[in-house]
């Protein structure tokens, strides 16, 4: 008896596993297929801004989303005046991430003074959480100061040189933290500590070669909730026509210079090796120059004119236009940004003031190169050298050796190529040469507001 019932038992047995193998399969699919649909990962945010205050300026937010996409964004500011909203997007799916760059100002009216908390919510496609999708939902207290900072020109004479420098110095409200010259899209940053009174700051500024000559310059001051304040001033641009030159290259000159420059293989012909360099390479090169020069020192290194290296004779000129030809063939054009003063092969190069080195070895296409910071945003620049006697961090004084001229990196023959920078921009070296040009524009504006303030 006991045996038939066991008989009967084992083939209820076998189909209840093969109906759990079944779901178990289909179980797996299911997981397989539709996982994706209800992955669980929360879409992050950040509040790109830094400290407790909120105002008028622009101010950005980061999302981003690691599975199905966002679905909708939304950012609104909650105030005792009520909420208002500052943006609402739906998006398509697979949009994986949203920087948005949002203001007050359009809320001006509504908004006053005082505590406030912004709200960020956002939700993506997954069908997590009974289709509803993963939420995040980020507050941030805040402090709304809608009060812009104060902000009062001093210098009057701005007589500017197109591609030349200048100085302006000008008294701001305690809480201001940034502030400066805008030209077009460049700013200068102007610097504080450098008088008596503590309000009053300086710039130097240059007036770049390549800017429209429409453009005006502005002093602009921001507080830490980003409101603004900006004022024009005197200002006169006197025009300054800058050469064009032409400039002939050969199979001989790139086997010689230009492929040193380069590793094996990088390019499959002479001339795209020459565009590699001459395009890629100084734009690369240029952007190591700004970026040392972004760490200038905020105190004056420097005193009096600069000197243009002794004896020598200028061979190429600051914002000469040239046109390069290949096998009569125009293939590129390029600004000049230096000097190029030669004397003898390997000839003592001096500094052309005092400051500190924060830049000696090779550079690309101007071969072994010394850079000096002279403080305030004035850097110079020594290049083609046959040699370097100093080391980066080294303070040296006015005339002093720092190496050799020579004909490393791009240079066809033995000279100097001498550049001044402000804040990484080239400017006209001959105005830096120039002691009256000095005396008139920086020295007798520096003693004017040490005498008021």
């Amino acid at each position: 008896m006991r045996h038939g019932q066991n008989s009967q038992k084992q083939p209820v047995r076998f189909i209840r596993w093969v109906l759990l193998l079944i779901i178990l399969v289909g179980m797996g699919f299911m997981v397989r297929h539709y996982a994706p649909e209800f992955e669980w990962y929360a879409p992050e945010v950040e509040v790109a801004i830094e400290g407790d205050h909120l105002g008028l300026g622009v101010f950005t937010v980061h999302v981003r989303e690691r599975g199905k996409g966002l679905k909708q964004i939304r950012v609104g500011l909650r105030t005792d005046m009520g909420e208002f909203e500052l943006f609402n997007k739906k998006f398509k799916e697979g949009v994986l991430s949203q920087d948005l760059n949002l203001s007050l100002k359009a809320k001006r009216k509504s908004l006053r003074e005082g505590p406030a908390s912004l709200i960020i919510e956002v939700v993506d496609h997954s069908k997590w959480w009974f289709f509803a999708g993963n939420h995040t939902v980020v507050k941030r207290p805040f402090t709304i100061d809608l009060t812009p900072p104060k902000l009062e020109v001093l210098s009057r004479d701005h007589n500017v040189t197109m591609g030349g420098s200048g100085l302006v110095i000008y008294r701001v409200s305690d809480d201001v933290e940034r502030s400066g010259v805008k030209i077009g899209n460049y700013f200068f940053d102007g610097e504080s500590g450098q008088f008596k009174d503590p309000s009053i700051r300086l710039a130097f500024f240059a007036y770049p070669y390549d800017v429209n000559k429409a453009q005006r310059p502005v002093v602009i001051a921001e507080d830490g909730a980003g409101n603004q304040t900006q004022s024009g001033m005197y200002f006169v641009l006197k025009d300054r026509r800058y050469r064009k030159r032409t400039i002939s290259v050969n199979d001989g000159f790139i086997e010689r210079k230009v492929l040193p420059l380069l590793a094996a293989g990088t390019t499959d012909s002479l001339l795209s090796a020459y565009l590699e360099v001459n395009q890629k390479m100084r734009a690369d090169n240029a952007a190591t120059i700004k970026q040392v020069a972004s760490t200038s020192r905020n105190r004056r290194l420097w005193s009096g004119p600069f000197f243009q290296l002794s004896n020598s004779k200028v061979e190429a000129r600051f914002a000469d236009y040239r046109t390069y030809m290949y096998k009569g063939k125009a293939v590129d054009r390029q600004y000049h940004l230096g000097f190029d003063l030669a004397v003898t092969q390997r000839y003592p190069i001096e500094a052309a003031n005092s400051g500190v080195v924060v830049f000696a070895k090779p550079l690309g296409i101007y071969g072994n190169t010394v850079m000096i910071d002279h403080g305030l945003g004035i850097l110079t620049l020594y290049a083609h050298l046959s040699s370097i006697e100093v080391k980066k961090g080294d303070m040296v004084k006015t005339r002093q050796r720092l190496g050799r001229s020579g004909v490393s990196g791009l240079a066809g023959g033995d000279h100097l190529h001498y550049g001044i920078y402000i804040r990484g921009v080239p400017v006209l070296p001959l105005e830096w040469w120039d002691p009256s040009w000095v005396e008139k524009q920086i020295e007798r504006k520096l003693k004017d507001a040490r005498a008021g303030g």
